[in-house]
């Protein structure tokens, strides 16, 4: 298995991941109050994209090709 695989792989358990931690905070915060909903919301959506852009950074400084 190459490098190549290893953070393809990496990367569809991310985002397998990210749909699952996803559905439950969405089940959690279902029922909250909208000012927790407006302070919540892009806190996770900015640490989703900051982590989802890591690990691609990541891969592509180690990924040679």
């Amino acid at each position: 298995m190459t490098t190549e695989d290893k953070y393809v792989i990496a990367l569809a358990v991310f985002s397998v991941l990210l749909l699952a931690v996803g559905t439950l905070i969405s089940k959690a915060l279902s029922k909250a109050h909208p000012k927790v909903i407006r302070t919540v919301w892009p806190i996770v959506a900015a640490l989703t994209g900051a982590c989802y852009a890591a690990l691609v950074y990541i891969a592509r400084v180690n990924v040679k090709g």
